[in-house]
């Protein structure tokens, strides 16, 4: 399976660009380890702390990722590193080339992306100009061109797993689910933009908007928050 043309973009950028919009320079430091290693790289964005190893000197490894609007993310190189085989060299060069980190090593960060992604409502809003009637969505519930037609959107999300074949990494993307614990015993990774929205559509009359929660018409099934613990559903 292909990653997305997206997804592509970003990593050229992460592996080309980012570093030097972040430093300056490239800013690539020698170590004196021997043998082949990776360093442990850490992260932190408003959602937590995101830890990783990647097979690379720089200081910084930086990502744009998309988050509701384009965002940057860095991760800062640490003193800690694992030694690898060569065998594991390539492995480690997909995860970098892919943006993807361990969703177990960092439960934490993964579960507030689930938290903060609630359920929420758009409304139809109808305008008219010189090349016709034209039709749109906005948060505004009392905006006076409102159709009163509504759609709850939903966020599912997705991980991914690195499967070898012909002699390379490929990237494998689960299907999408409302609660990552689903998934992500098969598809380990994720990256930092792990979801999607879906939505549904429903027809109130315009007085009813005011006083409309999401949770009087959502049909969706959201993640179990009320335990943060990755293994709390039953298997």
């Amino acid at each position: 399976m292909k990653p997305k043309v997206r997804k592509i973009y970003r990593s050229i950028i992460a592996l080309l660009t980012i570093p030097f919009i972040l430093t300056g320079c490239s800013d690539r430091e020698k170590c004196d380890i021997d043998g082949l290693h990776v360093h442990k790289y850490v992260g932190t964005s408003n959602r937590g702390t995101v830890t990783n190893y990647y097979n690379s000197e720089d200081k910084y490894i930086g990502y744009h990722y998309e988050d509701g609007s384009y965002k940057a993310f860095h991760y800062e190189r640490t003193d800690e590193y694992i030694p690898i085989t060569k065998e594991d060299e390539s492995f480690y060069k997909t995860m970098y080339e892919q943006a993807l980190f361990n969703g177990k090593d960092n439960w934490d960060y993964l579960f507030n992306i689930m938290k903060a992604k609630k359920d929420y409502l758009e409304y139809e809003y109808e305008y008219s100009n010189e090349d016709g009637t034209f039709y749109d969505w906005h948060r505004d519930k009392s905006h006076y061109w409102n159709t009163g037609k509504v759609r709850v959107n939903h966020y599912r999300f997705c991980g991914h797993r690195l499967t070898y074949k012909n002699g390379k990494w490929v990237n494998e993307r689960s299907p999408f689910v409302d609660d990552i614990r689903d998934i992500i015993d098969e598809y380990p990774y994720f990256e930092l933009d792990c979801y999607k929205v879906v939505h549904k559509d429903y027809k109130f009359k315009k007085k009813e908007l005011a006083n409309l929660k999401v949770s009087d018409i959502s049909e969706f099934t959201g993640p179990d928050l009320s335990n943060s613990e990755l293994y709390s559903k039953a298997k």
